[in-house]
This record gives structure tokens, sequence and C-alpha cells, in this order.
């Protein structure tokens, strides 16, 4: 792990094997919201939703659905009937909620009335009603650790184990929930005298994903650029990430990534064509409805059969595109275009392919299946805003869509605007025009231009104008 923490944009790369599979960008005034605890006010409640819109304190409010309260999560697990959002809250109640969606595009944030408080070990939820452990440890410390959350847990509280709990020592997990609850009972006076809406706990999500990252990682060597940030995650992380990881610190005059070999990653990441090793390629396009990637059998023809050569590019398509929800931080709705396969069973390889390469992500990822167009759908879970929507803005030009009107296009509105100008009482009319626009407006010799003047019986000037877009703009008409 590379980590750039020097200027105030705080990035790192994760590499493994000599291949990228995370990259992370924290810039000042966009840091992710997620975790972020908040004293906020419901604003509405709509029963047709099930939800309720709650400002808190953030431009637009966030979306708090009925089922993330904890009357529904009590209800839930006692297998009781839900409760409907309106015996939930009502308009103008002051409520504390954490952010567990940052917003992206026009929607707002998701937020959960159920708060959680991290722990090395464990997961702490003040109203949380139930206790769960990491389906990764086995059958006898899950039963122990199970036993020990609920004798210790008040009735309305919850406790989530973490996979790092097993083998911990009692009275250090016990110890950790105390320490736990002591700090939302905290939190919770700050909120009974803070104004509304107002922050009460902040995430630092630079040393967050780090520390989580290190606690859940295999183990290796972490290089930072300062030593203050590598003080700050030694001193977060416990004796058994310590026993996995080595902490270096690089001193030396070549920016960090440049040293490493990534300073180009995120341009790269950034590309919507993806070449393969065989000379196929994925085509990714994101929306802020859904990502939709298409399998291109590019410059690869393969030695096989045809089918065996389409088999063997979807399979390579759908590791690489593993890889690459990870490193895009791609979520939500995703639509892959694999090449067509005519045999089920070749669709039940590629899908074994993509599964095994989805083993090392972190975020929940749940494959739907093909529909019957042949396209694989999936879901991966959805925290922040992916690392486009991180990085860049939509085009002022062609506002996000990555094409403009073309020339002929130009031309022929300018044309029909004229045509409206022809009862005006005027004689001249006086237009600026790109000059591609120009051209075709005029045609050749300006054939087109003299038919319209005589048509019109109007003159019309034409001032040719530099512009990034084919472009015109009726200046004068007198």
């Amino acid at each position: 792990m590379i980590v750039h923490s020097k200027s105030r944009e705080k990035r790192w790369v994760h590499r493994s094997h000599n291949e990228i599979i995370g990259l992370y960008t924290y810039q000042p005034g966009e840091e992710s919201l997620t975790g972020n605890i908040y004293l906020g006010k419901v604003d509405k409640v709509q029963k047709g939703l099930g939800a309720a819109f709650i400002d808190f304190g953030q431009g637009k409010n966030g979306y708090l659905h009925e089922k993330d309260f904890p009357q529904n999560v009590e209800a839930y697990h006692a297998g009781s009937p839900p409760v409907p959002i309106s015996k939930c809250v009502h308009e103008g109640q002051k409520i504390i909620v954490q952010v567990t969606k940052d917003e992206i595009g026009t929607k707002g944030a998701r937020l959960t009335a159920v708060i959680e408080m991290k722990g090395e070990h464990m997961v702490y939820m003040p109203k949380g009603h139930y206790v769960a452990v990491s389906k990764k440890v086995d059958d006898e410390n899950r039963k122990v650790l199970r036993r020990l959350g609920n004798e210790w847990k008040r009735p309305e509280e919850g406790v989530v184990m973490r996979t790092n709990a097993s083998g911990v020592k009692e009275a250090d997990l016990h110890e950790e929930l105390i320490d736990l609850r002591s700090l939302y009972e905290r939190l919770e006076k700050v909120s009974l005298r803070a104004k509304c809406p107002s922050l009460l706990s902040r995430q630092d999500t630079f040393y967050e994903d780090l520390h989580e990252h290190l606690k859940k990682g295999g183990g290796g060597k972490i290089v930072f650029d300062e030593y203050e940030s590598m003080l700050q995650v030694e001193e977060m992380c416990g004796e058994e990430t310590k026993e996995k990881w080595s902490f270096e610190l690089y001193q030396g005059r070549e920016n960090i990534f440049k040293q490493y070999g990534v300073f180009s990653i995120w341009e790269t990441a950034m590309k919507k064509v993806v070449w393969l090793e065989n000379g196929a390629f994925l085509v990714i396009e994101t929306t802020e409805a859904m990502t939709v990637v298409d399998v291109n059998s590019g410059k690869f023809t393969g030695k096989d059969n045809l089918e065996g050569t389409i088999l063997q590019t979807n399979k390579l398509a759908a590791k690489e595109m593993a890889k690459q929800l990870t490193i895009r931080n791609l979520s939500g709705m995703i639509l892959i275009d694999f090449i067509d396969m005519k045999k089920e069973s070749h669709r039940d390889e590629v899908i074994e392919s993509l599964s095994e390469a989805l083993l090392s992500d972190r975020q929940r990822t749940t494959i739907v299946g093909f529909t019957k167009l042949g396209i694989l759908e999936l879901t991966r879970k959805r925290t922040r805003q992916p690392l486009a929507a991180s990085l860049t803005i939509p085009c002022s030009i062609c506002h996000g869509t990555g094409r403009v009107m073309s020339p002929e296009t130009m031309a022929f509105q300018l044309e029909r605007e004229l045509w409206e100008c022809e009862r005006l009482d005027a004689s001249q009319i006086q237009v600026e025009a790109s000059q591609e626009v120009v051209d075709v407006f005029a045609g050749k010799q300006g054939i087109h231009l003299d038919r319209l003047q005589k048509a019109l019986n109007k003159k019309i000037t034409l001032t040719k104008i530099t512009h990034d877009h084919p472009y015109y703009h009726i200046t004068k008409i007198i």
C-alpha cells in the first residue's frame, strides 16, 4: 500500500502481485460523509414511500426508510409486522441519524437511525436489538462470541462481532463494548444541547479506510511519505494488525507514486476503454442509473474454434471487470454485455470466473444472472461516489453526454431561426458563427446563403469566430 498524504489532497494505492487492486482519493471539501453521525430534523414524511426526508445540514435532505428505524429492526428480529413510517417519526422531530451512502447525482444521502459505532473487534449498535458474528469465524468460536454478545448487551442494544474478534480475550472484548457504549452515551448528551441540524461525530474517512484495509488485508508493506500520517495509522492499529504489516517512511525527493511506478494509474482508470492482454477490450459507460459494460473481441481471434475463443475472451473480461469494479469504485446496478454464448455451461463458467475474482473485493457484490438477452446483471453495494464522480465534473459544453451538436445541426437550426425573421421590418441580420457552421450554412461559394437572402429579402452578414464547439449567435437585427 502506497500512501501520499503530504498535500491537501490525499491518495493511496493498493497493489498486490504487481497489480493495482484499489485506488483511493480524498479531496478537501469532497470527503465522504459515510459513517458521520448528525442531529437532524424530519422535514417531510412520505407515507407512500415509507420514508422520511431528513434535514441534516448538508444541502440536500437525506433519505431515511422505515426499515432503518430501531422499531423495525426489533420487529424484524421478533417476527412482528413492520411499523409504518408515520408511527416512527413525525415532521419537525429531532432525530440522530448516520450516513450509510453518500449522495450521488440527484439522489440525497441514504441515512439510518440504527447508529453503528465501530471498534477494533466489534460494531456496537445502541438500538440494534440483535447479535451477529462474522461468517468467516469458525463454528466453535462463533458460538462463544454469540453467547458473550447476548450476555453483555442490554435488551435494546446490538452487537456484531468482527472476524478478528475470534481468539481475543473475553475481558478485552467486554472492555471494548463498554468503551463504545460510553462513547455513544456522551454523543447522545451532546445532541441534547446541540443546534439542529448539526454534526455530532465525523469519520476521518482517509484514516478509517486505511485502518479497515489493514485489518482485513492479508498483510504486506505500507509506505507513507509523511511521518505524522504513518504514526496516526500505527496508533489506530491493534497488535495483530501490526504483526501482519510492516510500516515504512519514504524520504526520497521524487513523488512517492513516481518512485513506485503508479503515478499515471488514475488517468488510466478514467478511460472508457480497457484493453485485455489478448487484444480484446471492455468499454465501460457509467450513468447515474447504472454502469453498462460492453465486451469486444477486438484483435483477438484465438487458436481454437469460435465458441472456445468467445469463452476464453469472456472469462478474461470477467476477471478484469472484477478488478475494475474495485479500482473505479463502481456500484449500484451493473450490466455486462459479454460476447454472445450459445451454451449454458459457458455462461456458468463466466459467472464462476467473475465470482472467484470478486472474492478479494471488500464490498458486497450480488451476481443476479444472465437475462434473456444474454446480459449479465449484478449489483455492488454503494457507499461512496465512483472514482470518476469524485475526480471530474460534467463538461460545460456537452453537459456530461460526451457529445455536442454537429455543425450541420447548428447550421440548419440557424436557418430555421432566420426564416422566423421573414416578417420582421428589418433589412439586415448579423450573425456570429464558428467556421464549420458558416461553411455548412453558406454552402459552396455561398450558394445557400445567397438563396436565403433572396427568399427573406434581407442582407445576412456572417462573422467567423473561434469557438470550442459548433456555435452561432444572432447578434443584431437592423
